[in-house]
């Protein structure tokens, strides 16, 4: 049976799957179309690999925060910084180039000569 305070944990939890699970796919779709087919396969790794960046630092920053216990309430305070690095994020997304980026290398053909 869960004690009392892993339940304190759920609601944030639950906020944050359904954050992430609503928000990724759509995503990386908008990143994805915004390039083209030639360009894909490219886009497609690097969106995931700054993916696993941001997931990887914000576990990193909520962990510390978490075991360091700087303040008797360290869950919120996680939960607070980690809310702050998602609208630094939110604001550098929003200068972001809008429209299909053009391709400016030259398409290798494998036909031979």
């Amino acid at each position: 049976m869960a004690c009392p305070t892993s339940r304190a944990f759920a609601p944030g939890l639950l906020l944050i799957g359904l954050g992430l699970g609503l928000s990724l796919t759509p995503s990386v779709n908008v990143v994805q179309s915004s390039f083209p087919d030639e360009q894909q396969g490219e886009i497609s790794g690097l969106s995931r690999s700054v993916s696993n960046l941001g997931s990887s630092l914000g576990t990193a920053v909520a962990g510390t925060i978490l075991v360091a216990g700087l303040t008797a309430h360290a869950y919120g305070a996680a939960m607070i910084t980690l809310a702050v690095l998602g609208l630094v994020g939110l604001a550098a997304a929003l200068f972001l180039p809008r429209g299909l980026v053009s391709s400016t290398t030259p398409s290798l053909s494998h036909e031979p000569t």
